[in-house]
């Protein structure tokens, strides 16, 4: 579904390669885990630029952006649900062959189980072709 407050996006449609590395942090309990993932993405021609990247279910989220320089997007998304509140943090900036973000995602657990977490997280892309064959 289009977002009247979003343009088109720049990314070129087709096939993207896309990678994730960051680290995940529960200082409650002094751990760290790195993430790190790799995926291909199908971008649609006339998609709203940060719509494949925006977490799931952000529309249930308040969501404020804003042009930076260089093509890039800062982002501010708020979460509430019952049992835990996110943050999000971030920008993104979509090229014709190139994507690149960065994210500072808080996440308060609460209930019987209460913790935080810290993620931060650069995920980065190429567009790899014109055809996404399988990939949707």
């Amino acid at each position: 579904m289009a977002h009247p407050i979003l343009s088109e996006s720049p990314m070129e449609p087709g096939l993207w390669d896309m990678t994730v590395a960051g680290t995940v942090h529960v200082p409650s309990a002094n751990v760290s885990e790195p993430v790190h993932r790799s995926m291909q993405v199908c971008i649609k021609a006339h998609e709203p630029p940060a719509e494949p990247f925006l977490p799931a279910n952000h529309g249930h989220c308040t969501t404020t952006h804003a042009p930076l320089a260089n093509g890039r997007e800062q982002w501010n998304i708020h979460c509430t649900t019952p049992h835990a509140t996110v943050n999000q943090v971030g920008w993104i900036q979509s090229l014709p062959q190139t994507f690149d973000s960065h994210w500072q995602i808080t996440e308060n657990i609460t209930g019987p189980a209460s913790y935080t977490t810290e993620t931060t997280m650069r995920m980065k892309g190429r567009r790899a072709g014109p055809d996404c064959g399988s990939v949707r």
